[in-house]
């Protein structure tokens, strides 16, 4: 089945466009976990967006039906519910907040896909980077040392700021000395304990 998953990711990747490399990253570290946990906030809502969206939610369950583990997916709109459950084999898609959700669940994710939250205007990031820092704290009893935070929608500006959904998760992370793993359009960290 791995030689189904890179047919189809050869086959989507160019679609992908400044999401290509991060994604790549992703799948590159979840191979090395068997039978991981994936979620994500934030699901299919458009078709075949990859272009625009990314289509995340279709790219998780191709990986886990050819590789095997769980994907979650959570949003709180019906219609984009409606259409990653026709449109997926392997997600449990919830339509539920996503704060609420996340708060509630147990165990271990292995990647944590932060994406609930469109961003309208670049200049006034504030309410996704908010909602996106609450998602990150809501997650504290599934996420381990290990788990890779992924936050979609960031652009860095020509002064080195960086202005999008992982602002102020990616604040966060400076402060406890976690540095990126993946740092681009999509940010992502390797979760460690900074206490221990």
């Amino acid at each position: 089945m791995a030689s189904t998953w890179r047919k189809y990711f050869d086959d989507i990747s160019p679609r992908l466009n400044k999401r290509r490399t991060s994604f790549e990253t992703m799948f590159e570290f979840l191979s090395d976990i068997k039978h991981p946990t994936i979620i994500e906030t934030g699901t299919y809502r458009e078709e075949n967006n990859y272009e625009g969206d990314g289509c995340s939610t279709l790219l998780f369950d191709k990986y886990i039906e050819c590789h095997g583990g769980n994907l979650i997916s959570i949003d709180n709109d019906p219609k984009a519910c409606l259409l990653a459950r026709n449109a997926t084999t392997e997600a449990l898609v919830l339509e539920r907040d996503s704060v609420e959700a996340l708060g509630e669940m147990e165990g271990r994710v292995d990647l944590l896909y932060l994406d609930s939250y469109n961003i309208e205007d670049w200049n006034n990031d504030w309410a996704p980077a908010a909602h996106h820092l609450k998602e990150l704290f809501a997650a504290k009893n599934i996420i381990r040392p290990g788990t890779l935070i992924v936050v979609d929608d960031n652009i860095q500006t020509t002064t080195g700021n960086l202005i999008g959904k992982g602002r102020l998760i990616n604040e966060v992370m400076e402060s406890l000395g976690i540095e990126p793993y993946i740092f681009g359009y999509q940010i992502g960290w390797i979760w460690e304990e900074p206490w221990e």
